[in-house]
């Protein structure tokens, strides 16, 4: 019953996001989108995916610094391909991505899967701060812009306001002490039989998540995660030389689009498929670019960046699953613990 449920769920969200889509394109005539694909630059696009999977190989390096004080010693090609793994399973089921990754590593590098969730979570609040932080600087830069994208679109405005609002950060504060006293220092199965299994996964996931205090160099990681946002915002802006109506605009407008589109990316469909292409398209039009150059942009843009995680994601399961089949004994990498 599950199972459905999580089926008819996931079907809404991403009938929601095509219908979306579809509204966004459904005036877009083919010869003038053909006409905008023959002028592409596809060096440039080249250039995208390529710093694409730097910023993956990063993100595999950083990941393996939060795991290697919990006494593992992965490879970082394991790491690195259960990350591509995670771009390729968001594409099918929203925020999945992240647990395939750790079930992927913990199976084939034998790590406790409670424990790289723990380090998971740690990625993604450093993920969110410097998402946070960098927002700040983006909209300050750009404060004329953005206020005339609130200006053409109250909704959004007022979704916003309503997310920030007091009570909800407050709310969302009640549920994280509520979540912390039950899993952590309430034992609501003290007296069952499963009880030492789920102590075991608590002590796993503490552990996952004390990982960043036990890092070697703290600033290597930042540095890290600082990398790997600019590669981010390095493989949109790629696109925006690649494509003649965009490439005159400034590094400034660049980063304001990749910040638009990132925050569309947390609405729950599979790829950001419709709000992600809404979103640039409308801030690129405040800098000038016809929205129906915008739409072709905004096409070539999640088109190339995804058709080549569906491509590189079934790649990466069987070089996993061939890489690690050599060994008659499973990777179990330990490093010492003195």
């Amino acid at each position: 019953m599950q199972i459905v449920k999580n089926v008819l769920k996931y079907s809404l969200v991403l009938l929601i996001g095509v219908t979306l889509f579809w509204w966004i394109y459904k005036d877009m005539d083919r010869e003038t989108l053909k006409k905008g694909l023959s002028e592409v630059n596809y060096f440039w696009i080249l250039a995208s995916i390529i710093l694409s999977q730097v910023s993956n190989w990063s993100r595999a390096i950083r990941w393996k610094m939060l795991i290697k004080p919990l006494g593992y010693n992965p490879k970082v090609s394991n790491i690195f391909l259960s990350v591509v793994v995670m771009y390729f399973t968001n594409l099918i089921i929203p925020r999945a991505g992240e647990v395939a990754r750790c079930t992927i590593l913990a199976k084939y590098e034998k790590i406790p899967a409670s424990k790289l969730i723990g380090t998971m979570i740690v990625e993604r609040i450093a993920d969110l701060l410097t998402m946070m932080f960098l927002a700040i600087i983006i909209f300050a830069i750009n404060i004329g812009i953005v206020k005339e994208f609130f200006a053409v679109h109250p909704e959004i405005n007022e979704n916003f306001v309503k997310l920030l609002s007091i009570s909800n950060i407050l709310l969302g504060i009640a549920v994280v002490v509520l979540i912390v006293i039950i899993f952590f220092l309430v034992n609501p199965l003290k007296h069952t039989g499963i009880s030492e299994k789920i102590n075991k996964v608590k002590h796993n996931f503490k552990a996952g998540i004390k990982s960043i205090v036990m890092l070697e160099n703290i600033w290597y990681f930042v540095g890290h995660t600082l990398l790997i946002f600019t590669l981010w915002f390095l493989m949109l802006y790629a696109v925006f030389l690649a494509f003649p109506p965009t490439n005159h605009l400034t590094i400034w407008a660049g980063m304001f689009t990749f910040l638009m589109g990132g925050l569309a990316m947390l609405a729950p469909v599979q790829g950001g498929i419709g709000p992600w292409h809404f979103m640039v398209i409308e801030s690129l039009f405040l800098y000038g670019i016809d929205k129906t150059d915008g739409k072709i942009f905004a096409l070539i843009a999640h088109s190339s960046t995804n058709l080549i995680y569906l491509i590189l994601g079934l790649i990466a399961l069987l070089i996993l699953a061939m890489v690690n089949s050599k060994s008659k004994h499973p990777i179990h990498s330990r490093v010492s613990d003195h």
